[in-house]
């Protein structure tokens, strides 16, 4: 019982050293910040090729590329997007 216990103890206090040791190495200065006068990109539906009636039902952002994903009368369609250039990466259509 107490080799358990000292143990646990040890994997408790090996968890928050490694939390402690990641917060005060913790880089803040690549934190990406826009420029106050820097143009904003906008996309429209017709742009990245979609119709008019389509509906965005979701999004996810890794990093610099979000994951758009629209319904559209044919079914599904997902649009993966740089936000640095707000350029089309890939696009899959999902059918019925």
């Amino acid at each position: 019982m107490l080799i358990a216990g000292l143990t646990l103890g040890l994997g408790i206090l090996a968890v928050f050293a490694a939390i402690l040791y990641r917060i005060v190495t913790l880089d803040t200065t690549s934190v990406a910040v826009m420029a106050p006068d820097a143009a904003i990109p906008t996309l429209s539906l017709a742009a990245i090729g979609l119709s008019p009636d389509a509906k965005l039902i979701s999004s996810a952002l890794d990093g610099t590329r979000v994951a758009l994903t629209y319904q559209t009368k044919d079914g599904a369609a997902v649009i993966v997007v740089d936000t640095r250039s707000g350029a089309v990466i890939s696009r899959l259509n999902v059918a019925h």
